[in-house]
């Protein structure tokens, strides 16, 4: 005859009841017994899921895109650039960090983004570095592609590979029309805006954009 396997109110009764022989391994609270105040903490676990918590990833935003540069710069592959920007009060390793999508782009172990400050990525580094200040943190993105004219998403995922940060950027719909191929860069327009709404970017108030510094617009908002 098959044996019925215990309950629950039987497994904690055996394990407050029963003697243990190296040491008491349910006595939670290490009062050297198994009783009472055992059981009612297991009890208020009871139901918790033991998977592994995800990781979790600082908020980085995508600050600034050059998607047609104004062919008085120059061709669009030698000046073509997007940006990062760090939020937070420490700085971020980028270290498996990945771009997708629009370009592809894979973060190297001592590529870092300062606090508060901007990593630029470039479709032609040599070229962004004529521009770009002294201390700028910088890379150039790893496919010879570049961005599209009339728009596409820029993907920032973590090392886990989650998309953290998306950014669909259009020539039309919405968004700025002078960045496609008027001289103006695609600016994010301020700090704490949504940085995937087209009503978040604005056109840059200088020629060519401002790669690893601070965007033109910011402070010009006005965020409800």
């Amino acid at each position: 005859m098959r044996r019925k396997a215990p309950g629950l109110a039987t497994l904690l009764l055996m394990a407050i009841t029963e003697p243990m022989h190296a040491q008491c391994t349910g006595d939670l609270n290490h009062d050297q017994t198994v009783d009472l105040h055992d059981l009612l903490s297991l009890l208020v676990h009871y139901g918790d899921s033991c998977l592994e918590a995800p990781d979790s990833y600082p908020l980085l935003q995508i600050s600034e895109i050059h998607y047609n540069p104004n062919s008085a710069q120059g061709n669009d592959s030698d000046w073509e650039f997007l940006e990062l920007y760090n939020p937070n009060s420490e700085p971020i390793a980028l270290e498996g960090w990945r771009l997708s999508n629009a370009v592809a782009m894979v973060f190297q172990i001592d590529d870092t983004i300062p606090s508060l400050g901007f990593f630029t990525v470039a479709r032609n580094l040599d070229s962004l570095l004529t521009v770009l200040p002294v201390s700028a943190r910088c890379a150039q993105w790893n496919s010879g592609e570049g961005l599209n004219n009339s728009g596409e998403t820029i993907e920032l995922r973590s090392p886990d590979d989650v998309i953290q940060m998306a950014v669909a950027y259009e020539d039309n719909d919405g968004w700025s029309t002078e960045p496609d191929g008027q001289g103006p860069s695609l600016e994010w327009f301020d700090v704490g805006l949504p940085n995937e709404s087209a009503d978040s970017w604005t056109y840059s108030l200088v020629f060519g954009g401002t790669p690893g510094m601070a965007n033109s617009a910011w402070g010009l908002s006005d965020p409800e």
